[in-house]
């Protein structure tokens, strides 16, 4: 009877386990979803990438959103320091830099309830429905199929 109750133990654990390392796995994907549409729209200023950008943040848990948030800080503080080398892009840098403080806003501004996320999640697939399945599937090479040039 002991050896029947330590076999389901093991069992229960080893089943937590994967489930943990498997959410885990998702959340880095979706990290990675989320860092390759920065790159598409901050390059690109692909509409249905931001879309993609607000939808991959809202579905994020508060602690990733917060990485999120970080990330396109980052991102835009690095494209302004290129901007003040080369002056032929600066206003294409200063839109994305507007842009990630609106995101920025966005993404901070609140926890998103259910119902949020439902329908920023139905914008992206009405929108991109390619960006969407990608999203739900926590597949970030979407945005390097569609756009290779951009992942050289």
């Amino acid at each position: 009877m002991n050896i029947f109750i330590n076999i389901i133990g093991a069992l229960l654990l080893g089943l937590f386990a994967f489930f943990i390392i498997r959410r885990k796995s998702k959340a880095k994907r979706i990290n990675d979803y989320f860092s390759n549409a920065v790159r598409v729209y901050a390059l690109t200023e692909e509409e249905d990438a931001r879309i993609a950008i607000l939808t991959a943040a809202k579905v994020a848990a508060k602690k990733q959103r917060y990485s999120m948030v970080k990330y396109l800080q980052s991102m835009a503080a690095d494209m302004e320091k290129v901007s003040i080398e080369k002056a032929e892009v600066k206003s294409h840098v200063d839109k994305f830099i507007q842009s990630s403080t609106d995101l920025v806003e966005e993404i901070s501004s609140r926890e998103w309830s259910i119902s949020d996320i439902n329908n920023q999640k139905k914008e992206l697939e009405n929108k991109n429905p390619q960006y969407f399945i990608a999203l739900e599937k926590a597949d970030p090479t979407i945005f390097a199929q569609k756009h290779p040039e951009l992942f050289k």
